[in-house]
């Protein structure tokens, strides 16, 4: 009986060592693999065990490829490490051998399925900024909801600009010009599915301080009136709205255009608030002139003596300057003539009576007509 248990002991003994064996025999850890799928912008990190033969253990690459992107790497004596950011999508397998201290071998199929991006800085242009005036802006991402973290990679931001870890570039520019520079948006996911990141060049253009005038500074009272602002710089288009100080009988549109038929005489200082393209406010004043109507102030000219050198000169009170004179009925003395700028001269031929009714025209149109009578002795 006990010669019997001998034999059965003995006998379980072999069966053990030859299943310890069979356990123990060099391998990766997991047969049939099934790595984690890498994706366009994910931050990959995956790590491959083995077991079993004589440490240290090497991981390689023995046909097929990975995922361009990602490369592997041996991190310990028994873990080789498969890291990096997936860069194509698409379907890609390598057979990897992992090699003990004494070279003996095993290999595995592994099979990464590299999937699209869906994580992105969603933010294709900048607004204009303007230099002098306060600037923000405010990058976006687009996909996965994530916690976001913003650097600037390449290039400079304009001078007087940053960009926060939020993602907002803000400041005040100190001069012109263009500026190109690359950010990168790193994204830790909400959901626990890993850190993406994604980089993006863009440029920023910082333009002249705004410039405001209007392009006709004078209109008349009475007179149908129109002038508009005249934008220099800035981010243009603007819409504008007046604050104050507008003559009565003017409006002021989006587009800046002052119309309509001033009542009053007067110097006005016109208040005008303005939204830019980037919808930053700006406030502005201009002057605007309103002058009396138009009209001939001259009440008789004085007599002229036939032979002798005349000049007298026709004299007008409001209007808008860059008047020009003419006669619309009647007509001068023989050796008289009237300048557009409202001069009689000459040297009358012979004596007589005349009565000539002049008209004179301001810059704006406005017209006023008046019958004044000429004696030659």
């Amino acid at each position: 009986m006990r010669f019997r248990l001998i034999r059965v002991l003995a006998l379980l003994a072999v069966l053990v060592a030859a299943f310890a064996g069979v356990a123990q025999a060099l391998d990766f850890d997991d047969e049939d693999p099934h790595p984690p799928h890498p994706e366009i912008g994910l931050l990959y990190h995956y790590e491959i065990g083995t077991h079993a033969g004589c440490i240290p253990h090497h991981v390689v690459i023995v046909s097929g490829q990975l995922p361009p992107g990602l490369k592997l790497t041996q991190i310990g004596y028994q873990t080789a490490l498969v890291d990096g950011v997936a860069t194509e999508v698409g379907t890609f397998s390598a057979w990897l051998a992992v090699k003990d201290c004494e070279n003996r071998s095993a290999e595995t199929l592994f099979t990464w399925d590299v999937w699209s991006r869906r994580f992105g800085i969603d933010t294709k242009s900048l607004q204009p900024a303007v230099a002098g005036s306060s600037y923000s802006f405010t990058l976006a991402t687009w996909g996965i909801p994530s916690n976001t973290t913003w650097q600037l990679t390449g290039g400079a931001l304009p001078a007087g600009l940053t960009l926060s870890k939020e993602g907002v570039i803000s400041g005040t520019p100190t001069a012109t010009g263009s500026a190109t520079f690359t950010v990168k948006a790193t994204g830790v996911a909400k959901d626990f599915t890993g850190t993406r990141i994604d980089s993006r060049e863009l440029t920023l253009n910082v333009a002249q301080p705004l410039s405001v005038r209007l392009s006709r500074p004078a209109v008349e009272a009475g007179v149908p009136a129109r002038t508009s602002l005249v934008v220099a710089g800035g981010a243009p288009p603007y819409t504008w709205s007046a604050t104050g100080g507008l003559p009565a009988g003017l409006a002021v549109a989006a587009d800046g255009t002052l119309t309509g038929v001033p009542t009053k005489a007067g110097s006005y200082l016109v208040g005008l608030h303005g939204v830019d393209a980037n919808g930053s406010t700006t406030d502005v004043q201009v002057r605007l002139v309103v002058r009396p109507r138009l009209a001939i102030a001259t009440k008789q000219l004085p007599a002229a003596s036939t032979g002798h050198t005349y000049r007298a000169r026709l004299a007008t009170r409001g209007g808008v300057s860059g008047l020009s004179w003419s006669i619309a009925a009647g007509a001068l003395p023989r050796g008289l003539q009237l300048s557009r700028s409202g001069t009689i001269a000459g040297t009358p031929a012979a004596p007589g009576s005349f009565r000539i009714t002049f008209r004179v025209r301001d810059a704006i149109g406005a017209t006023f007509k008046k019958t004044l009578k000429l004696t030659v002795r």
